[in-house]
């Protein structure tokens, strides 16, 4: 089996790079050995972003110059304005909320995402603002970035590339054939006992933590460094909502919605708290993130909420003194990239540049001719992954004990 590129890595960067090269007439293929999406993507909390968290200290930074065009591709995409045309996904919110703490640093803060953000925050009247905010004190803010479902933006590339998307092993699944010089010049797949080798231009390497096993096997070792977050969770009769509080040059917590069968609403805290998560325990953060509820949100009642935790590491390229990479990293050694988009926003970003790299460094233009895949129409096809809440194990109150049923009641104090 032939093809010009073959993308080792499903999450939201691989697809949406093979999407970008097919139809650019590229040969490409992509093959997952557990899940779609499985680790960073499915975990992330679906907000496109637009550099409001690079612009709260007041100066137009590297990250939210590259990023703050971004949120117009993907509502362009999201509409089925642009291709490619992901108008099935699920888009829980349109917007943002903002609202500050009463600190005057978080003040100074808003002014810089006022000064410097594409898509400005909007300040909104007392009465429009949503219940769970009525009793923030300060100004309330819109923005207008769309925070989308991962795992419904995940099935809509599933449909779109199914033909090109091949499950393998998870262990041993996948086998690179290294030249002398360095480069890939086949790649051996093998998925319940059956075995494909396919010969290949081109090699990416978007696996997410994965990238420097990978890296290691092709024989050159890539540096990486990984940026662990601590996830709370929160469930039950919640409403939709997605919002950001600043404290300062921070975001002190991002929440984010989505909606659960049974009917509740299933919250994901990040921000300042997920970083500050790790090292804790998960009884220990989720008395956190109650404590920070109650002081950001005081119309929410913790008493008949669930919590529970989970661990992500982000991986990102090594960069000096482990700082966070301003932009989408990718790095060319011989004929393999090997990228890192660092945020879900930048995947678009990130299918450009490779496609032109592609086409500039090994010379890989459009065929005129269609391609037989023939030879793989009987492989199976990745699943999408499941969420982190479905996987959570153990779910406890606000006070960090153990539960085994969720409660019934309204989630807001009565108003004084």
């Amino acid at each position: 089996m032939e093809a010009d590129v073959v993308i080792i890595g499903g999450g939201i960067a691989g697809l949406w790079t093979l999407d970008e090269l097919l139809r650019h007439g590229v040969r490409a293929l992509l093959l997952e050995n557990r899940a779609l999406g499985f680790g960073q993507t499915i975990s992330s909390q679906g907000i496109i972003h637009g550099g409001l968290k690079y612009s709260l200290k007041g100066v137009l930074t590297a990250s939210a110059d590259e990023i703050r065009e971004m949120p117009l591709v993907w509502r362009e995409c999201l509409s089925g304005q642009r291709e490619p045309n992901l108008s099935k996904t699920d888009v829980r919110s349109h917007c943002c909320y903002l609202w500050q703490t009463r600190a005057l640093s978080s003040q100074a803060g808003m002014l810089g995402a006022q000064l410097n953000l594409r898509i400005k925050p909007k300040n909104i009247p007392d009465h429009h603002r949503p219940e769970i905010l009525r009793d923030t004190p300060g100004h309330v803010y819109q923005l207008d970035e769309q925070v989308l479902s991962p795992r419904s933006l995940l099935n809509s590339f599933r449909s779109r590339l199914s033909p090109y998307l091949l499950q393998v092993d998870e262990t041993d699944g996948v086998q690179l054939q290294v030249e002398k010089t360095g480069a890939i010049s086949a790649i051996t797949i093998r998925h319940d006992n059956r075995e494909e080798t396919i010969t290949c231009r081109a090699v990416m390497m978007s696996a997410g933590v994965s990238n420097a096993l990978l890296s290691e096997q092709s024989g050159r070792k890539q540096s990486m460094q990984l940026r662990p977050l601590h996830m709370a969770m929160v469930k039950g009769p919640l409403p939709m909502f997605q919002g950001h509080c600043i404290d300062g040059a921070k975001t002190r917590m991002t929440i984010t919605s989505e909606y659960l069968e049974d009917g509740e609403t299933v919250w994901q805290l990040g921000g300042n708290i997920a970083e500050q998560g790790i090292g804790q325990t998960s009884e220990d953060l989720i008395r956190f993130a109650a404590r920070e509820l109650n002081q950001i949100l005081p119309a929410l009642d913790l008493s008949n909420l669930e919590f529970a935790t989970y661990l992500i590491d982000r991986a990102e390229r090594k960069v000096k003194l482990g700082m966070r990479p301003d932009t989408p990293q990718i790095l060319k050694h011989k004929n393999i990239l090997t990228c890192w988009p660092t945020k879900l926003a930048f995947a678009p970003r990130v299918a450009e540049r490779i496609q032109k790299l592609i086409q500039k460094e090994f010379g890989i233009e459009k065929h005129s001719e269609e391609w037989d895949i023939a030879p793989l129409s009987e492989w199976k096809t990745p699943d999408v992954a499941a969420p982190p809440w479905s996987r959570a194990e153990v779910w406890y109150d606000a006070q960090g004990q153990s539960l085994s049923a969720s409660g019934t009641q309204t989630p807001f104090k009565q108003a004084s």
